[in-house]
C-alpha cells in the first residue's frame, strides 16, 4: 500500500498539477472561446477537438500508471472532472465560432462554458443546441461525462470503504 498524503507539504505537487490542470484549462477556453468570426470556424474548432482527445487520453494515462495513492488520484479526478473537462470542450466549442456555427442560441464565451456544463452533466435545459460538427463533439461530451462522473463517484466510495470497512 501506498503512502497517503497527510500534511500539506505531502498535498503540495498535487496541488501544484491540480492548479496546472485549471489554469491550463481556463487559459484554454479563455483564448479559444474569444477568436474572432473570421479566424475560428472548422480547421481550427478540429484542431483544437484532436487536442482535447490527445489530452484526455494522456491524463487517463498519468492517473492509471502514475498516481499511486489514492487520496490524490481521487482529488485531481474530481479537479480534472468537475473543472477541466468541461472549460476544455467549451474551448473546442467557441474555436468552432460564434453566430449560430456551433451552439445555436450561443452569443459569447459565457454561453458556450453553460452549453459545455449542461452537456457534461447531461442535464440539457434545451435553450441551447449544437449544429453542424459541433453536434457529434456534444454527444461525445455526455458520454464523456456520464463515464467521467461514475468512475469519479465509484473511487469516492471505493475509498470511503476502504477507509471506513468492516
Amino acid at each position: 500500500m501506498s503512502h497517503e498524503p497527510r500534511t500539506l507539504d505531502e498535498w503540495k505537487s498535487t496541488l501544484l498539477a491540480a492548479f496546472g490542470l485549471v489554469l491550463a484549462s481556463f487559459l484554454a477556453w479563455y483564448g479559444l472561446s474569444r477568436l474572432n468570426e473570421s479566424t475560428a470556424g472548422d480547421t481550427i474548432g478540429t484542431t483544437a477537438s484532436v487536442g482535447l482527445v490527445i489530452w484526455m487520453v494522456s491524463q487517463s494515462y498519468y492517473y492509471v500508471t502514475q498516481v499511486k495513492s489514492p487520496r490524490r488520484m481521487l482529488f485531481l479526478m474530481g479537479v480534472s472532472f468537475i473543472q477541466v473537462v468541461p472549460f476544455l470542450f467549451a474551448a473546442v466549442y467557441g474555436a468552432f465560432g460564434y453566430e449560430d456555427r456551433c451552439v445555436v442560441g450561443a452569443s459569447g464565451p459565457a454561453d458556450i462554458l453553460y452549453f459545455s456544463y449542461v452537456t457534461f452533466t447531461t442535464v440539457g435545459y434545451g435553450d441551447m443546441s449544437p449544429t453542424g460538427l459541433c453536434r457529434g463533439l456534444a454527444v461525445a461530451e455526455a458520454v464523456t461525462g456520464y463515464i467521467l462522473l461514475g468512475m469519479f463517484v465509484a473511487a469516492a466510495v471505493a475509498l470511503y470503504a476502504r477507509n471506513h470497512g468492516k
